[in-house]
């Protein structure tokens, strides 16, 4: 065998080539097995990057939006504006927000439900009324003729600060916290709190309706 390598004079030392082996070309079957797995691994690398595209739309499909809208907290107006809108000056009429999908209504009742306290109802005299009936979760307009959040669906009805007056529904309904920040109102949609239970009053004025119904019982 050849001498890879020899040492020259002092410590200097030589390194000699090794030729490299001729490659053999591949036989047919060789090319046809390369061909399959080059298939194989488009197919598979295919089929992945279609999963990781579902995945990640049905993860944003499922998952709430942290950038705005509903699920997170959002700053519905002036304060002072919407309390004329929806208060004794604007006729207690309730103003829909479509982005949070809540009505604010004016409050000026006792209080006495936790859940009145949970949203801080007596404190900034208004509510964010989830707007879904919490029957059979239709959506939930209010009658200007009645006074009243009545659902079209299966006729349930709730008193203008969301507590239950009639039909299947078992509770009031739900509602988010609201907070009074720079002279704004802001409410969280993230945070659903449960609606009182049937037979809770807490401001006389509006426990009856104020005229015909919208849909009839």
């Amino acid at each position: 065998m050849a001498e890879a390598a020899s040492r020259g004079s002092g410590d200097n030392v030589t390194v000699q080539g090794v030729p490299e082996r001729k490659r053999k070309p591949l036989t047919p079957d060789q090319l046809a097995v390369s061909r399959r797995q080059f298939l194989n691994r488009a197919w598979t690398a295919t089929f992945v990057t279609f999963l990781g595209f579902f995945g990640m739309s049905s993860l944003s499909f499922l998952w709430p939006k942290l950038t705005g809208g509903f699920g997170t907290t959002i700053t519905a107006g002036d304060a002072k504006e919407i309390m004329k809108q929806i208060g004794p000056d604007g006729g207690f009429k309730p103003l829909f927000n479509p982005e949070g999908r809540f009505w604010l209504t004016y409050y000026d009742g006792t209080g006495d439900s936790p859940v009145y306290v949970a949203v801080n109802a007596t404190e900034v005299k208004m509510q964010a009324l989830y707007r879904k009936c919490v029957h059979l979760g239709c959506s939930v307009p209010h009658c200007s003729k009645s006074g009243l959040f009545e659902c079209p669906c299966h006729g349930s009805k709730y008193r203008l600060h969301g507590e239950y007056f009639g039909g299947p529904a078992p509770r009031g309904l739900d509602r988010f916290p609201v907070t009074i920040e720079g002279g704004q109102v802001v409410v969280d949609t993230g945070t659903v709190e449960v609606g009182p239970p049937r037979g809770t009053d807490t401001w006389g004025e509006f426990a009856e309706p104020k005229g015909d119904y919208c849909v009839p019982t």
